[in-house]
């Protein structure tokens, strides 16, 4: 900043031009004389030690009612990974924060997806052998970016996601659910095994214990009917859209009935079954961190995958087709990506659908049988058959 410098001539009455590109200054000849004035009209000056900070200088030329101070930071800073330009007169008056220390230690924004855990111990180990330093496993990355592994959601569901849009998602209870986005195929099943569901084009299936909801859609929309059927201790009753009346199948035959069959095609059983029985919080991120640590995974020379995980044994092959199975409650679960097929198995319950040329719904629970091929559905049980067919009329067998 430009300085007027006083020698002995200042000393009298007299105008003085003061250099640079600010106007003239009168010199005060009575009293106590400072030994520098600053101009309020030069270009600002920044020391040294304000250059060093992330502070951006003002162009504003100054107060025109007082003189600036050479320690006073301008009056707009920039702070922020996008420089985001801030008053610093404002600042100062609304935040007791430092606006250098803001600008250098500014929190990185909170990303948008899930905060997931990297956990297989293969990938720090090249890391490290590469050079680099280990690196801690709670790293926040891209789900796309990991083609395989476990992870950690917010809310404490382990997900693993495979080739071909498969995902699966346990709980450390021991609920499954599987997801097939090519074919949007959802299954199910529960920590103890005795619920299941499933979503699938071709119907839903919805099992509680010992009944059994279902709605039978044609995938191929060529046939507009929509089939239910319940299985109970009963036998099995039967309806469908533009019918009237409820019928069962059990030992007497076929005959009609009063009861009800409440199904909602709007529900989401998947989910329903998938938390059934658990409760939130009742594990800690220590107990969830130590099933995903303890799993174990193998890649196979034809591109097929082996993931073993939280009691689980899951398989991919070459062809996509993914089975997962659990010995302590005998469940198995299966789907493929490239016809849509999906299968269940639990103690309880058996069910299959696909899609293409054999496309069709099947459950099975104890004797009691329900088989859909998109046109005719049949209910079979205690040796008595019954159904609608392609023109949604009732057939006895």
């Amino acid at each position: 900043m430009w300085r007027v410098k006083h020698d002995s001539t200042s000393m009298s009455d007299s105008r003085g031009q003061v250099g640079g590109d600010g106007p003239a200054t009168r010199q005060v000849t009575a009293g106590p004389r400072p030994a520098t004035k600053l101009n309020s009209a030069a270009k600002p000056f920044l020391a040294e030690s304000l250059r060093r900070t992330s502070v951006a200088p003002s162009s504003s030329q100054g107060d025109s009612n007082g003189i600036k101070n050479d320690t006073q930071i301008e009056e707009v800073a920039y702070i922020g990974p996008t420089n985001l330009p801030v008053n610093t007169r404002v600042w100062n008056s609304i935040s007791s924060y430092a606006l250098e220390d803001i600008a250098r230690k500014v929190p990185p924004a909170r990303p948008a997806e899930s905060q997931i855990i990297k956990v297989f111990p293969s990938n720090s180990s090249q890391s490290t052998a590469a050079g680099g330093s280990m690196k801690s496993p709670f790293n926040h990355l891209a789900p796309q970016k990991m083609p395989y592994g476990p992870l950690l959601l917010d809310n404490g569901v382990i997900q693993l996601r495979l080739r071909d849009s498969i995902t699966i998602e346990m709980t450390v209870d021991g609920s499954v659910k599987v997801v097939n986005g090519n074919h949007n195929v959802a299954i199910a099943v529960s920590i103890d095994a005795m619920a299941t569901a499933m979503h699938h084009p071709n119907g839903i299936v919805f099992q509680n214990g010992p009944r059994v909801d279902i709605a039978a859609v044609d995938a191929r929309r060529k046939y507009p009917y929509i089939r239910f059927a319940k299985m109970w201790q009963k036998g099995i009753s039967l309806t469908s859209t533009e019918c009237a009346l409820i019928y069962l199948v059990d030992a007497a035959g076929t005959r009609t009935t009063s009861d009800m069959i409440n199904m909602d095609m709007e529900a989401d059983y998947v989910n329903q079954v998938f938390f059934n029985g658990v409760v939130r919080g009742a594990h800690k991120f220590a107990d969830q961190w130590n099933v995903i640590q303890s799993s174990s995974y193998q890649l196979g020379p034809d591109g097929s995958v082996l993931i073993q995980l939280n009691g689980y044994r899951i398989t991919q092959g070459c062809d996509g087709l993914v089975k997962i199975y659990r010995p302590s409650n005998r469940c198995t679960i299966r789907t493929s990506p490239t016809n849509g097929c999906a299968t269940v198995t639990t103690s309880s319950i058996h069910c299959t659908a696909s899609l293409g040329a054999s496309s069709h719904l099947f459950v099975r629970r104890e004797e009691r049988r329900m088989h859909f091929d998109g046109a005719t559905f049949i209910v079979r049980n205690a040796g008595h058959s019954a159904g609608f067919d392609e023109l949604n009329r009732l057939r006895v067998y």
